[in-house]
């Protein structure tokens, strides 16, 4: 496969959360390249897209992909939503197509797989790939804290959601350059 094939098919998928942001790189809807968490304990939106910098220049994505928390039942707090529309406008200035997908979106993907739940959606990631098993964390007990290791499958989530969107509108691989702006709404 050649350099320009592989970057038409390069997507960072970004899940911010209150303590850092966990993120996804897929060379395509089969080919999970990457996987973490980036800690952010101070000046946490500056250095929060700091670390994604790194990541766009790592990585050469084609296209980033975030929650969309402009969507009416986002219940993402002040700071992640301004965070997520900087990454989406950082991505248009470093002449990447910024995609926000909704919430309901990975529900209605997943719900093939009889995932109601984020855990259930955690659960069947690690059934399609099983070297994400060491990151999954124990279920939650209700009065618990999500553990941030769940931004990792959210933000895989996001990435074979946007994935399954390219399929529905039977477009086999992301737009091409001209059209690479960040946009709020896939």
């Amino acid at each position: 496969m050649t350099e320009a094939r592989d970057r038409e098919l390069r997507v960072l998928a970004i899940d911010p959360h209150p303590r850092g942001f966990g993120y996804a790189v897929f060379g395509g809807p089969l080919c999970l390249l990457d996987w973490g968490t980036k800690d952010v304990r101070q000046d946490k939106e500056r250095v929060a897209l700091e670390r994604i910098g790194e990541l766009v220049r790592r990585y050469l994505p084609t296209v980033i992909v975030v929650e969309d928390c402009a969507h009416g039942k986002s219940r993402r707090n002040a700071r992640v939503r301004q965070l997520t529309q900087r990454i989406l406008v950082a991505a248009r200035d470093s002449a990447v197509e910024g995609r926000a997908v909704p919430r309901a979106a990975v529900y209605r993907n997943f719900a093939v797989t009889g995932a109601g739940t984020k855990y259930g959606i955690a659960t069947a990631l690690v059934r399609a790939f099983p070297e994400l098993m060491v990151r999954l964390p124990p279920k939650r007990k209700p009065w618990q804290t999500e553990d941030s290791r769940m931004s990792i499958f959210d933000a895989v989530a996001l990435g074979l959601t946007y994935f399954r969107s390219l399929r529905r509108a039977g477009t086999a691989r992301p737009p091409d350059a001209q059209s690479r702006i960040a946009s709020p709404h896939p």
